[in-house]
């Protein structure tokens, strides 16, 4: 799944660096997050039910994103420190604290900090650590990104089927399903700008990148249906007192814009989830997941002139991909997230909050577009 555009103004708001960069006492982790009410675990993902039957609604909704929660803000959007720890899911099954000794090694450098854990050992290494580097360079740039999202310069498209988004519903069912879109900057035929109602009289091009068959440049073939076409399925959704969960977690690829050039980030064991609001909107969305410390350097590496010609030299951004390297508090072994003690820890998990409203159905696809030219392959020249 391609999450596109999304974090891609952070880039530009952040400056030349931003995005590329139990009790103490205790020796180790906590064996497993504390068990909530109705046989729930406090911090883990909603598990499928078990007994509930199949859903009888026959709807459908595409619901678009439309407020983005890095980690920065609480839910109302009040500036906390701390709220990154409320962002995501525990992953790894453990509660780590700073002297916590049983969890994977942290890089050269690193502080014990970087492998604490939120709220009932919730994995958010992005908020408590990278975000915390974007902060430095743009404090604002939560509220610019925010800004751009609800004037329409992109989106996020759930489009799910068999969900009860009736205000307070406590639903549990299973046979949902859904899939993932996402839309670039909203515009009209003439090409000028336009602002969402973020209502069903909102009609989002989705991008082809994001459906099977189809580029980023050179768009889709006529006549593909983007629904049926998605490359991201939920064939095992569920609702689980009132919940959506997409089901098994899945591969999913978040996409930034870096100066025109696209960014791809594979998001492993990625699991996404959501509340009703009231009939056309959602709310406590969460994307939880883990990225691959290599390849998101990597990722960044190849972009990096796009953000700044300065991080073209290699020592530029060697002193950024040593940040993102410390940054690193959990495993990847074959796709499947890990912690193990004393192994090198080679993952950064992610958990991203957000709310979305109810758009019309996608039916429409964007042409595609040529990326920009790398900066960095003309700094030699000038």
């Amino acid at each position: 799944m391609k999450l596109s555009y999304g974090l891609g103004s952070i880039a530009t708001t952040a400056g030349s660096i931003a995005l590329l960069l139990a009790s103490a006492a205790c020796s180790s982790s906590t064996s497993g997050p504390s068990t909530g009410g109705g046989g729930s675990t406090v911090g883990e993902p909603p598990p499928a039910p078990t007994g509930a039957s199949a859903s009888t609604i026959a709807a459908s909704h595409n619901y678009a994103l439309h407020k983005l929660y890095l980690g920065d803000t609480d839910r109302t959007g009040a500036t906390d420190g701390n709220a990154w720890k409320s962002f995501g899911y525990n992953l790894d099954g453990k509660v780590t604290t700073d002297s916590s000794t049983d969890v994977c090694q942290l890089a050269p450098g690193a502080s014990k900090s970087n492998q604490v854990d939120g709220n009932s050992g919730i994995d958010n290494s992005f908020g408590s650590n990278i975000m915390q580097l974007i902060l430095t360079v743009a404090p604002t740039a939560s509220q610019t990104l925010n800004t751009d999202l609800q004037g329409g310069s992109f989106s996020i498209f759930t489009y799910v089927t068999g969900f009860n988004d009736a205000a307070g519903n406590k639903t549990t069912a299973t046979g949902l399903k859904g899939v993932l879109l996402a839309g670039g900057k909203l515009v009209d035929d003439a090409g000028a700008p336009v602002t969402p109602t973020w209502d069903k009289n909102t009609n989002w091009p989705v991008l082809p990148d994001l459906v099977q068959g189809c580029t980023s440049t050179g768009g889709c073939p006529a006549g593909t249906d983007p629904v049926a076409k998605a490359s991201v399925q939920f064939p095992s959704a569920f609702q689980t007192n009132g919940t959506f969960v997409n089901g098994t977690p899945a591969a999913l690829t978040l996409s930034l814009s870096i100066g025109g050039q696209s960014l791809s980030l594979n998001i492993a064991s990625a699991v996404i989830t959501f509340d009703p609001a009231a009939p056309g909107s959602v709310t406590n969305g969460t994307i939880a997941g883990v990225l691959d410390t290599t390849e998101l350097i990597n990722g960044l590496r190849s972009v990096a002139g796009n953000i700044s010609p300065s991080l073209c030299a290699g020592s530029a951004f060697d002193s950024i991909a040593s940040s993102i390297q410390q940054a690193s508090d959990i495993q990847l072994d074959n796709g499947k997230v890990a912690n193990n003690a004393g192994s090198p820890c080679n993952a950064i998990s992610i958990g991203l909050g957000f709310d979305s409203s109810e758009i019309a159905a996608p039916s429409e696809i964007a042409p595609g577009s040529p990326p920009a030219p790398s900066k960095c392959a003309d700094a030699g020249t000038d």
